[in-house]
């Protein structure tokens, strides 16, 4: 039994949206992409804002997302994704059913899986924050990356994609569940690093069907919701999706923020956020770079955003979190602590020029699932 592409519920706008996890203002907090090493940098995290350090085999955005997908095995330290089709097409229904059921507990992830999952948990709860944040790769990324015995990617059957959908549901409303236990507000994002492949005559989508698919799954996930991006956006389609977060490239690729600068500016003022990923994760341009560089280069990016959209710079920076331009889950553990020691510096700057230092963040209040 193969679940039409209308048992994804159909997605809505992001209407007229609350700040961040309800009255959470970002007011630049450091909020590096996945891949901070357990017990990282001192004052890498902020203690109104954590994640999980999601490095290693079994916690990386697409393992976490993946694992115990019908016939599906990791090769290469998890590197590589295969589905035997014959073993899978016998759990398809399972997960549909699981999906149109609404089953929580269907999402959770292998066994060997939880329990490095369950470590990280803790010792980002340690801090007490009030948002949680944590990274999975989101379905047209995984259809692009997951192949079959036969080397073909799953974006090909239609079938395929929409089971991958439901999953990566199921998934993220479980990963949800576990955030909010650890007592916070909860930010599951997905990462769509292959995102403007949809633009390419060669993808087995095209740039209706796969927006139509990350949309819809969207639409599904509960709480407060993120997307990554890593290569240029097509930032007026992205301002439509049911997102409150955005995580971009702001290092290599903010003009095309400032050019959407109009329809960036109406998402802004219903309650959108802006990640700036500002620092490189690229290795040599990470070794170079400095904390009062990048800082300019976020205020030039608040000041010419400011001047296109309509917005004060202060409205700007208060709905901008400063990340780095892609995950640094596989930098090397002191390049990823130098990433998000950067982070942390060019916030607490931010924060200072723009008067949010010493400001108490309000509490969360999550958005009902």
């Amino acid at each position: 039994m193969s679940v039409p592409s209308s048992a994804i519920r159909p997605a809505g706008s992001t209407g007229h949206l609350p700040a961040v996890a309800g009255s959470f203002v970002p007011t630049c907090l450091p909020a590096p992409r996945a891949g901070v090493p357990d017990g990282g940098s001192p004052g890498a995290l902020s203690q109104s804002l954590a994640a999980l350090a999601q490095r290693g085999p079994r916690t990386s955005a697409l393992a976490l997302v993946a694992a115990g997908f019908p016939g599906l095995r990791f090769e290469t330290d998890h590197e590589r994704a295969v589905v035997d089709r014959q073993h899978a097409e016998a759990g398809l229904d399972r997960v549909a059913l699981a999906y149109l059921r609404g089953d929580r507990a269907a999402g959770g992830p292998p066994g060997e899986y939880l329990a490095t999952l369950s470590e990280q948990l803790r010792h980002a709860e340690r801090s007490r924050p009030q948002l949680l944040k944590a990274e999975v790769t989101g379905p047209l990324s995984q259809a692009l990356q997951i192949v079959d015995e036969h080397e073909r990617p799953l974006a090909y059957d239609p079938a395929f994609r929409e089971a991958l959908a439901q999953h990566t549901v199921l998934r993220a409303r479980w990963l949800h569940d576990q955030l909010a236990m650890a007592g916070a507000g909860a930010l599951v994002c997905l990462d769509e690093p292959f995102l403007d492949a949809l633009n390419s005559p060669f993808c087995p989508l095209d740039w209706e069907e796969g927006i139509d698919l990350l949309a819809r799954t969207l639409q599904e996930v509960p709480g407060q919701r993120g997307l990554c991006t890593t290569n240029p956006p097509d930032w007026k389609t992205l301002v439509e999706l049911p997102v409150e977060v955005v995580f971009f490239d702001a290092y290599e690729h903010s003009a095309g923020l400032i050019a959407a600068g109009a329809a960036i500016g109406g998402w802004l003022e219903r309650g959108g956020a802006l990640g700036w990923g500002i620092v490189p994760v690229e290795a040599a341009a990470l070794a170079e770079v400095q904390a009062e560089s990048l800082t300019r280069r976020f205020v030039a990016g608040v000041e010419a955003l400011a001047a296109v959209s309509g917005l004060s710079c202060e409205r700007i920076a208060s709905q901008a979190l400063i990340s780095t331009s892609g995950t640094i889950a596989h930098l090397p553990a002191a390049q990823a602590s130098h990433a998000a020691t950067l982070c942390a510096a060019v916030a607490a700057a931010a924060r200072s020029a723009y008067g949010f230092e010493g400001m108490t963040t309000p509490a969360v209040a999550l958005a009902q699932p």
